[in-house]
């Protein structure tokens, strides 16, 4: 990638980077949230983290109206960062690990012209912390909002980390990694 693309790449990449601690959804929002039945597990925390996973890729991409494909990279990423934020916190850049370093590292970014990523981060306790739960805040704070539906990334990746965060036993912490490849 040339100096000046890398540079516009990395600025937009930290502008895109947010995070929110779940929080109630307006009522609006749930409106466009799957059924239950459509996306089965959205709520279940005690199954396992995959099933849950799974539960959010399907309300994404319901939400998304089909406009993403899981990425291989960015799913492995978005469970690393996952782990790095239990480890060290609640931040884009856990463990002083660049916001995009992952991305980097699983080959996301390699051998194509160009590429922009997005993240949102999430966290909460018990039932807060669902796959359900996490979409609706992220619909419900406009930058994640922004993130989560624009139409030009293509690619996602998820990373969900339970157990006792923050304090809080029975948390989970949510990563939404996306992005595209050529754009």
């Amino acid at each position: 990638m040339k100096e000046g693309n890398r540079r516009r790449a990395l600025a937009l990449t930290c502008a895109l980077a947010t995070f929110v601690a779940i929080v109630p959804a307006a009522e609006s929002d749930a409106k466009q949230v799957a059924s239950r039945s459509a996306c089965p597990g959205q709520t279940n925390i005690h199954a396992p983290e995959q099933v849950q996973e799974q539960a959010l890729r399907c309300l994404i991409d319901h939400v998304r109206s089909g406009g993403s494909s899981s990425n291989g990279a960015l799913e492995q990423a978005a469970g690393r960062k996952a782990g790095d934020i239990f480890d060290c916190g609640f931040s884009h850049t856990a463990c002083g690990r660049p916001f995009d370093g992952y991305a980097k590292q699983y080959g996301y970014t390699s051998g194509t012209s160009g590429w922009r990523l997005g993240e949102n981060l999430a966290w909460g306790k018990r039932k807060r912390g669902s796959a359900r739960n996490a979409l609706k805040a992220w619909l419900n704070s406009p930058p994640h909002r922004a993130t989560l539906l624009s139409g030009s990334f293509e690619h996602i990746g998820i990373g969900l980390k339970r157990g006792r965060f923050g304090g809080a036993s029975k948390s989970a912490v949510w990563v939404l990694q996306i992005g595209c490849r050529g754009c």
